[in-house]
């Protein structure tokens, strides 16, 4: 076997140093290769996101919202409103009976008799005064006669105290038809206030005659 001669073998130990030396440096990485590095590249998350939506519109909930809450403004409004006169507010009120027309028709004072006596004027006086200026409430309950075109007589008999005031009003009697008539009558005796009579407790028997 040949061997290499002496100046090639020479030659060739510097060379093969460079070569070892050149393998084991580190490669350094171009500038504009690191900056695209650096950067990462979008996912395939970031690529398939689609453009932010449109907002939604509101909810039926939401948008019901404000009218749940104007509900109650609306119930107290219609509250504090002036409610509207029903048909029978509406309608004119009954006229008393002291605004009514008087019935044509005459009352007076027929008899008076005085349980125990005296039948004297100055006895019978207090109780005339008394009864006297409630002749217009008997015409008006006149009206309530079944025939107010026939004349008739009313007799009642009234216990009158001492001091006077309202009297016990006992066994009305007539023979004009209507208990309507009856009624009034009778309840216009029990509002008179009467005077103090001249002999204590008093017990009259009382009669009217109604004359169309």
């Amino acid at each position: 076997m040949r061997r290499p001669a002496p100046f090639l073998l020479a030659l060739s130990a510097p060379l093969a140093f460079a070569a070892a030396a050149a393998g084991c440096s580190p490669r350094t990485t171009p500038p504009s290769e690191r900056t695209d590095r650096s950067v990462a590249p979008p996912t395939a998350a970031t690529q398939s996101a689609p453009p932010s939506a449109a907002p939604s519109p509101p909810s039926a909930a939401a948008s019901a919202a404000p009218t749940a809450s104007a509900a109650p403004a609306a119930s107290a409004a219609a509250s504090a409103a002036p409610a509207a006169p029903t048909a029978s507010a509406a309608a004119d009120p009954v006229a008393p009976a002291d605004a009514a027309p008087l019935p044509k028709v005459k009352v007076a004072n027929i008899g008076m008799h005085i349980g125990g006596g005296p039948h004297d004027d100055f006895t019978k006086e207090p109780i005339k005064r008394s009864v006297a200026p409630h002749f217009d409430d008997f015409r008006r309950c006149f009206a309530l006669a079944e025939d107010p075109a026939k004349a008739g007589d009313f007799g009642i008999d009234l216990r009158i105290e001492k001091d006077g005031g309202k009297a016990e009003v006992r066994k009305p009697r007539t023979a004009l038809k209507g208990e309507a008539f009856t009624t009034c009558v009778v309840g216009v005796f029990e509002q008179i206030d009467f005077l103090k009579p001249r002999k204590g407790p008093t017990v009259v028997s009382y009669s009217l005659r109604f004359t169309p």
